[in-house]
């Protein structure tokens, strides 16, 4: 497992040092409140093209995945090399019930779980970064490569965001 890069997680464009990992983790709800400000119903919901997500989908989605990963981490971190389930994040964007008037409450979400993360990985100990889980797709995972692939995907879709809205 250990030097075998997984090519199912994103990898960071630089080196972090965990404290800054811990930093992107925790200033990420707040940027994506930046990159929504202001935004109108019709720009959130505008979709750049039709096989991408609007700004508004994209942030539905990294709410659902701060929630799923924040489980996957704490199970990883709590329990002996779990088994992490698959989830199918088109179906669960599409089907979300949320519209653009619950950005607010969606923008709280991500903040609530984040913060809860950021509080228990920070005080993990080097052994425990080293953690392991098995996801059903990506298969063997070790905790610290999972959370960077987590903050590597967040900026991701926060470009995404950015872009929706201001393509068109």
């Amino acid at each position: 497992m250990a030097g075998m890069p997984n090519p199912y997680l994103y990898v960071l464009d630089e080196p972090l040092a965990r404290a800054e990992l811990l930093e992107q983790l925790a200033s990420m709800p707040a940027r994506l409140s930046e990159a929504v400000a202001g935004g109108t119903d019709h720009k959130l919901l505008r979709r750049p093209s039709a096989n991408d997500w609007s700004a508004f989908e994209t942030l539905e989605h990294v709410r659902d995945a701060a929630l799923v990963y924040s489980a996957r981490f704490r199970w990883m971190v709590f329990d002996d090399d779990p088994l992490l389930t698959n989830y199918d994040e088109n179906a669960w964007v599409a089907s979300a019930k949320d519209v653009p008037g619950d950005v607010p409450a969606i923008l709280n979400e991500i903040a609530a779980s984040r913060a809860d993360l950021v509080r228990v990985l920070s005080r993990l100990t080097d052994e425990e970064w080293r953690r392991t889980g098995r996801h059903e797709v990506a298969g063997p995972v070790v905790l610290e490569d999972y959370v960077r692939h987590q903050v590597a995907h967040e900026a991701r879709h926060l470009e995404q965001i950015r872009a929706a809205l201001t393509t068109g």
